[in-house]
């Protein structure tokens, strides 16, 4: 099983980048092509909106522990 963890950084505020790790919310993902599937989709839908924001962002699969 895989997850999406996100880096969010917001560029720039007050001189600073400010940024944020988290899970980003969805389902578990059985392999990691769906997980990177889906990652490739939030990337075509949030990137004009991001760019124009100065809102940058790094996401990745991540396997979970399968014995937790």
């Amino acid at each position: 099983m895989f997850k999406i963890i996100a880096l969010l950084c917001v560029i720039g505020v007050n001189g600073q980048n400010l940024c944020i790790l988290g899970d980003i919310p969805s389902q578990e993902f059985y392999n990691k092509t769906d997980c990177i599937n889906t990652i490739n989709q939030i990337g075509l839908f949030i990137d004009e909106e991001f760019k124009n924001r100065q809102i940058g962002i790094e996401m990745q699969c991540v396997q979970l522990d399968e014995g937790a």
